[in-house]
């Protein structure tokens, strides 16, 4: 059977056997050391986001894929092959007989060296020819003896030892076939995890909001945001968060000035602001503070007495200055705001000028009484209390219901009210609007009946006054004709007389009431009934 063989040194080789129906494997790589960005082969560089975030110390460990070199393997068996097996049938059936099926590769060892076959039925005539294994050729890793077929993620980098110099072995992405019995493959390198061990080296990736700490040459280095490779004698330490952290504080129970057993349970929030001066003075930050906040908050406690602590069981409150801003009292509770404020007066300034670590707030979760009696004694007094608290809430409920519905009431007689007299004025504007225009029709009736009268009477008083002055012409020519003639003098004047008469009922005769008249004066000439015709 046909078979690869890798060379022990320098460049893999290729058998150049039968190629019907295989592709030829891609890209062998030897244990080099290039430059960044450039292929063992001097080809145009190749570089990628990956390459460009690691440190320059690295450039040197890193081993590109060779694009030029291939590796060919055969699929069938020779006619050699055919011959041998029909002479040692039995045995090439049964012992000797290799199915290699496609996407596959079989990994042989020739006595002590070690071989590859392709796809195909393959036939390993000689006794010191076996079987290793069959591996799928798109595995990552492939390790026949010195052998090593390495396929790299874009991404990722392999890590592997020279042994002989020692020197780690970074591969690029691509794929690598390395035939060197002093390399050694390790893992595939996950560049995402904050620490990557590159033999006795050390890879270290710190992102934004973290600091990483290192020493070199025994000095105390603050590693910021990016890509860090520690090299002995160098020590990594770790990474510190720079966010806002939270501390429980572990249940304890402390006495109370009037020594009464209280269990508590806070949080602590902070943050480191400065790494170096908080890793310089302290060698645990979080047990110091821990252990610090603990002693600060029991010595807050037994400087209280438990009828300060009982009073309310909230444990939040509004910051001093939005309670100002918003002219309301803070919703803490006294006792809780002055744990609050002492904590902070007592640790704040302290934790940062001498630590680095800046002391945010504290918050109870809980605080309860440890001793059972007292507590249960406590309780039924509270319990007593909420009673009447809830018969003092009842009743101010019931008052103000009271207050409302009569409030209601008021609103909706007001409502009923206001609208009634909204109908009698609509009523009243509509009767007087009604009557405005009856009152404006009846007076242009009186009016145009006026304006008839007026015109009625201005004619009668034209016909009277013709009819006057005719009569009056009539009786003037009249008295001028009478006047002409003696016999008319005398009819006229029995015509005053008779008028002068008329409506008398008796006449009395006087005798000497002519002369009495003659010697009266009258006024005018007609006042005189018997004087004569002259006016006398």
């Amino acid at each position: 059977s046909s078979s690869w063989v890798p060379p022990m040194s320098g460049r893999i080789k290729p058998n150049y056997g039968s190629m019907d129906g295989y592709t030829a494997i891609p890209t062998e790589a030897k244990v080099v050391t290039n430059a960044p960005g450039e292929s063992k082969a001097g080809g145009s560089g190749h570089r990628d986001g990956v390459l460009s975030q690691l440190p320059k110390e690295l450039s040197q460990y890193l081993v590109f894929p060779d694009p030029k070199a291939h590796l060919r393997l055969s699929s069938q068996a020779s006619w050699l092959d055919h011959i041998c097996c029909c002479l040692c049938l039995p045995y090439a059936l049964f012992c000797k007989m290799v199915l290699v099926r496609q996407g596959q590769i079989g990994l042989t060892w020739n006595g002590d060296e070690p071989r590859i076959i392709g796809p195909g039925r393959h036939y390993l005539m000689s006794p010191t020819h076996s079987l290793f294994a069959i591996r799928d050729i798109s595995d990552p890793v492939i390790i026949h003896g010195p052998l090593k077929i390495i396929r790299v993620r874009v991404g990722e980098l392999g890590f592997g030892i020279d042994t002989e110099n020692g020197n780690p072995v970074l591969l690029t992405a691509g794929k690598h076939v390395i035939a060197s019995p002093t390399f050694k493959f390790n893992s595939m390198l996950d560049l995402t995890l904050r620490t990557n061990e590159l033999g006795v080296m050390k890879l270290v990736r710190v992102e934004t909001g973290c600091v990483g700490y290192a020493y070199k040459r025994g000095e105390l280095v603050i590693l910021q945001p990016g890509i860090h490779v520690i090299v002995p004698p160098d020590r990594f330490g770790s990474i510190l968060s720079t966010q806002q952290q939270t501390l429980t504080l572990p249940e304890g129970v402390h006495e109370s000035s009037d020594y009464v057993p209280l269990k508590i349970r806070a949080d602590v929030f902070y943050r480191i602001v400065n790494p170096k001066r908080a890793l310089t003075n302290i060698r645990n930050v979080e047990n110091q503070i821990r252990e610090t906040a603990v002693s600060t908050l029991a010595g807050i406690i037994r400087s209280s007495t438990l009828n300060e602590i009982a009073n309310s069981s909230k444990v939040t409150y509004s910051k001093p200055e939005d309670s100002k801003a918003g002219g309301e009292e803070p919703s803490a509770p006294p006792f809780f705001k002055h744990v609050h404020d002492q904590f902070l007066a007592e640790l704040h300034d302290h934790m940062l000028n001498d630590w680095g670590i800046e002391l945010h707030n504290i918050r109870i979760e809980s605080l309860k009484i440890n001793d059972a009696r007292l507590a249960q004694d406590i309780s039924k007094q509270a319990v007593q209390v909420s009673q009447q608290e809830a018969k003092y809430r009842m009743l101010q409920k019931q008052a103000e219901v009271i207050q409302v519905e009569a409030n209601n009431k008021k609103t909706q007689t007001l409502k009923e009210m206001e609208a009634k007299t909204e109908c009698i004025r609509s009523k009243a504007d509509a009767d007087a609007a009604a009557k405005l225009k009856e009152a404006e029709a009846n007076n242009t009736i009186i009016l145009r009946r006026a304006e008839a009268e007026a015109k009625a009477l201005v004619e009668r008083a034209k016909a009277e006054k013709e009819a006057k002055e005719l009569l009056g012409q009539g009786e003037a020519k009249y008295a001028e004709s009478l006047a002409k003639t003696a016999l008319g003098s005398d009819l006229a004047k029995l015509r005053v007389q008779a008028e002068m008469m008329s409506g008398l009922n008796q006449v009395a005769y006087v005798p000497h009431l002519p002369q009495i008249l003659k010697q009266t004066a009258f006024t005018s000439p007609l006042a005189d009934p018997l004087a004569d015709g002259k006016g006398k």
